[in-house]
């Protein structure tokens, strides 16, 4: 398959910039209300970094990568475009289908993209992957269909996700906000790969939308409506793009909302009664959450058993191509079919992989400098406290186990179902803050010092 479309153009020229002036209107008005000076540069530098992050993803994405799934999405925009401007009617059509068939009235507009196959086609059969052109379209009217605007857009979803998500834990950490700002807002790779025309941008910034709207009805008790109406469009979004995302976070919020709740019983027997009692409901929810949205086709992939049978195929296939000489390029195996093993490969390939002798591109040198200092943190951590404390920390706190239950579930979803570093670095963006974030509180709740090195990193970034 080559690369069908060029998504730097003459337009970008004047398009670009006045995509930029409209979005800085909009976060200069959201970061003006910040009475904290310190909140108000981290609204500004956020801008300027996911700038950045979008300029260097376009870039990136024709001039390394050469196309890949952004280009894909881009030419189904294009194609619902076409369709739209064919007869406008068609409009309704695309609002109503949930994914494309041979028998829908737009679907010839998809055939002879002049990629083999008739790829874009075949790859809106899926309904997460039709999902994303068909919000695309929105940006693309009001742009007149310039990529570089589109990856601004949703680029700068993501960046209001990743706030209410720093926002969320600065709730709660107000002397950290550093740390936090540089563990949410300003992480490499989930500044890099929420930057694009993606699923990506999409699904990261709900979680922060719908977890900070959740904080305002349940905890704050504030903007109760404008919160319900984030949860529901997030969900929604969520839901159709990658519902398994959807159903680790509701696990995750779960298990928080019990914490706090059960912090605020004095007595300690009723304290330990609503523990089981919050327990047994939990599970049983979560297993009727886990039965339906596994049911589904998009979470299919996730059931243990599937994992199972995928890890073990995948590793049979690698073994093979090692075999017959053939390069593996950032491709990686599991080495076990226990499940304890996978679990164990899983954490540490989406954590702290991949290592820097297993780099083979530039882009990927990046994360394994990212993870290799999240591994550094980690052993540190466990060298200077141990690992009791380590688990100790992270489930007295009701923020960090939520932390903990999310990166880890999640982390282990990905890892196990994923066999290319380059599609993994991609897949786990949404569980890093979390761990990151998980692992600077458990190092104040230890009064333990960050390295030099890390905490001049983090006074230089904020």
């Amino acid at each position: 398959m080559l690369l069908a479309l060029r998504f730097f153009s003459v337009n970008d020229i004047v398009l670009g910039p006045l995509c930029i002036l409209i979005l800085f209107y909009i976060i200069r008005s959201k970061a003006e209300q910040q009475t904290d000076p310190t909140l108000r540069n981290i609204y500004y530098r956020g801008f300027y970094f996911k700038i950045f992050c979008v300029l260097a993803f376009t870039f990136v994405t024709e001039f390394v990568f050469k196309g890949g799934d952004t280009s894909l999405y881009y030419q189904g925009v294009k194609d619902l475009r076409s369709a739209v401007h064919a007869d406008f009617n068609n409009l309704g059509t695309i609002i109503t289908t949930s994914k494309l068939n041979i028998d829908n009235p737009i679907a010839s507009y998809f055939y002879y993209d002049n990629y083999s196959d008739d790829f874009t086609f075949n790859y809106m059969l899926s309904s997460s992957n039709f999902f994303i052109p068909r919000l695309g379209l929105i940006p693309s009217f009001l742009f007149f269909n310039n990529y570089l605007c589109i990856n601004f857009v949703f680029g700068f979803f993501a960046l209001g996700g990743a706030i209410r998500l720093f926002k969320f834990f600065y709730y709660y950490y107000p002397k950290y906000k550093k740390e936090l700002a540089v563990a949410i807002v300003f992480l490499p790779s989930v500044g890099f790969w929420s930057s694009g025309l993606l699923k990506d941008p999409i699904t990261f910034g709900s979680i922060g939308y719908i977890l900070y709207a959740v904080l305002n009805i349940v905890i704050k008790k504030k903007k109760i409506s404008s919160s319900l109406a984030w949860i529901v469009i997030c969900g929604v979004l969520t839901y159709f793009i990658k519902v398994y995302i959807l159903l680790v976070l509701i696990l995750a919020i779960l298990l928080w909302l019990f914490a706090e709740s059960n912090k605020t019983i004095k007595d300690k027997t009723l304290r330990n009664i609503f523990t089981v009692m919050t327990i047994i409901v939990s599970l049983g929810v979560s297993v009727l959450l886990l039965n339906y949205f596994t049911s589904l086709e998009a979470a299919q992939q996730y059931k243990l058993d599937t994992l199972m049978d995928k890890a073990e195929y995948q590793r049979h296939v690698i073994e093979d191509l090692q075999a017959n000489g053939v390069e593996l390029g950032s491709n990686f195996k599991m080495n076990t079919s226990n499940p304890v093993l996978l679990a164990a490969n899983s954490l540490l390939a989406t954590f702290f992989r991949p290592f820097i002798w297993e780099v083979n591109t530039p882009v990927a040198l990046f994360s394994a400098i990212e993870s290799l200092i999240f591994l550094f943190l980690f052993l540190n951590f466990l060298f200077k406290r141990g690992v009791k404390q380590f688990f100790k920390l992270s489930f007295e706190d009701p923020r960090m186990l939520m932390c903990f239950s999310f990166a880890v579930v999640f982390a282990f979803a990905v890892g196990a179902s994923t066999n290319n570093f380059g599609a993994l670095s991609r897949y786990k963006i949404p569980c890093m803050p979390f761990f990151f974030v998980l692992l600077l509180m458990v190092y104040k709740a230890a009064n333990l010092p960050y390295p030099r090195f890390f905490q001049r990193f983090v006074n230089k970034i904020v």
